[in-house]
């Protein structure tokens, strides 16, 4: 176990009771589930690709295979992770890359059910730049300031991977972390020179006429859609719990079948979910889920992660997946 390894167990320990409280102030008070339903309780932070989930929650779909889900919204990623880790939530969502740094160095995590995967042809997020820059291709990036939501996370990733893959020199840029809600703002007053962001914030933006979109970043991973996002939960609750994991994992294929093309019915169930303005919603680049695991569309990210040094070394993606997936 590396260094870092050693350092997450007792912050882990310690994050535990916070995650209990930050649970229990998130206001959720679980009802007690009929004798013949498993509860299962979920947390996640709004995003898209939520959808499936809260659809097959709304269509009785968790229950017809005996299951009563208790969702509950996180503020964070991190609260979502310290959550599953501590034992207050059973199953959470995550982006890939926190799930892999967070295996790569012991965190007993183990992947159930994919969620987002990037599609080339339209994808919600990007390389962001005002509309009247001089900047043709990532290749310009070098020697500039990009804003990225996170040193180390997908979009990083695929950005420096793209701009070595062209013949550049990424370690020529100088990333910088913004919130993705502000980026606009940052290039206006050129306090950045591009940035990274996602939706629903990147149509917002683009809808002012005042940005472009320079590259889709992700495209550095290669040309196989690539994973940006699964649903998980410890080694030791899939173990203990197989079958609902296998009946979990089961839903959520029929739901992201559904939601992927129906699109108008399932919005609504994310706006009300989120919180979220529901003009931006509409207008914004919808997230298409993944209805199985495929380990050539994680591989990749793990490999330009090892590659970046963000976690010690490489490994085979199918060893981050639960039993039958």
């Amino acid at each position: 176990m590396d260094t870092f390894a050693k350092k997450i167990y007792p912050r882990a320990l310690r994050a535990a009771a916070v995650a209990v409280l930050l649970v229990a102030s998130m206001g959720t008070s679980p009802a007690q589930a009929p004798a013949n339903l498993t509860t299962i309780r979920f947390i996640s932070s709004p995003s898209d690709d939520l959808r499936p989930l809260l659809y097959a929650q709304s269509a009785g779909l968790f229950k017809k295979a005996g299951l009563d889900v208790e969702v509950t919204k996180a503020t964070s990623g991190a609260v979502v992770a310290q959550s599953v880790i501590a034992g207050a939530m059973d199953i959470g969502k995550s982006s890939l890359v926190s799930l892999i740094a967070a295996y790569a160095r012991g965190v007993p995590f183990v992947m159930i059910a994919p969620s987002a995967i990037h599609q080339k042809d339209d994808a919600n997020d990007g390389v962001m730049i005002l509309a009247n820059s001089p900047f043709k291709s990532a290749l310009d990036l070098q020697g500039k300031v990009v804003g990225c939501t996170a040193i180390g996370d997908i979009g990083y990733l695929g950005l420096r991977a793209m701009i070595d893959g062209l013949g550049g020199d990424s370690t020529t840029v100088r990333f910088i972390e913004i919130p993705t809600t502000t980026l606009g703002p940052a290039l206006d007053q050129a306090r950045v020179d591009a940035g990274i962001t996602t939706e629903p914030y990147m149509s917002k933006d683009l809808a002012t006429g005042k940005f472009r979109m320079l590259a889709d970043m992700l495209n550095g991973y290669g040309t196989r859609p690539i994973l940006e996002s699964a649903f998980f939960t410890t080694h030791d609750y899939a173990d203990k719990n197989r079958d609902v994991v296998a009946r979990f994992a089961k839903v959520m294929q029929q739901a992201s079948a559904y939601a992927n093309t129906h699109v108008p019915e399932t919005l609504p169930l994310l706006v009300a979910f989120s919180g979220m303005d529901a003009q931006a919603a509409a207008i914004m680049h919808k997230t298409f889920t993944a209805p199985s695991f495929d380990p050539a569309a994680i591989q990749p990210v793990i490999d330009v992660a090892a590659k970046y040094k963000i976690i010690p070394k490489g490994f085979a993606a199918r060893d981050m997946l639960a039993a039958g997936s």
